[in-house]
């Protein structure tokens, strides 16, 4: 069950990335993208939580090597893909409460993810292929 919900959390921002880089785009991707940006918090906020648990639990369950780095990497771009949709919220948040050195590297990554959409689409959609396969061999 959760590497089906990592799998349409992946294919959902690998489909909003890809709406962001791309020139002419087909109508439906329009439309899922203007659907997950309607509601884009909720989707990213739960999307990071599932995707820093599921990473957790994934090295604590037993997959061969190969079906544990998989879904390992899915739920990480899970994260990553979400984190800029709600990094300016929790700085917000937590302004003061956490060091000042953590928040420039968060800055910079967040930065790095923003300037780099093109490759984690790209990435999302290769990761998300493996996983379909794993899953449904």
């Amino acid at each position: 069950m959760m590497g089906l919900i990592t799998l349409l959390l992946v294919l959902a921002f690998t489909a909003l990335y890809f709406s962001k880089t791309l020139d002419k785009k087909p109508e439906p991707l329009t439309k899922l993208a203007d659907a997950m940006t309607a509601h884009i918090d909720k989707i990213a906020f739960w999307g990071s939580v599932y995707g820093a648990a599921a990473a957790v639990l994934t090295l604590l369950m037993h997959y061969s090597l190969g079906g544990m780095l998989v879904r390992l990497v899915n739920n990480v771009l899970v994260c990553a893909m979400a984190l800029p949709f709600i990094f300016d919220r929790l700085v917000e948040k937590y302004h003061g409460k956490v060091n000042v050195a953590i928040m420039d590297e968060a800055k910079i990554f967040v930065g790095w993810v923003t300037k780099n959409e093109k490759f984690l689409g790209y990435a999302g959609a290769g990761c998300g292929v493996t996983l379909f396969f794993m899953l449904f061999k």
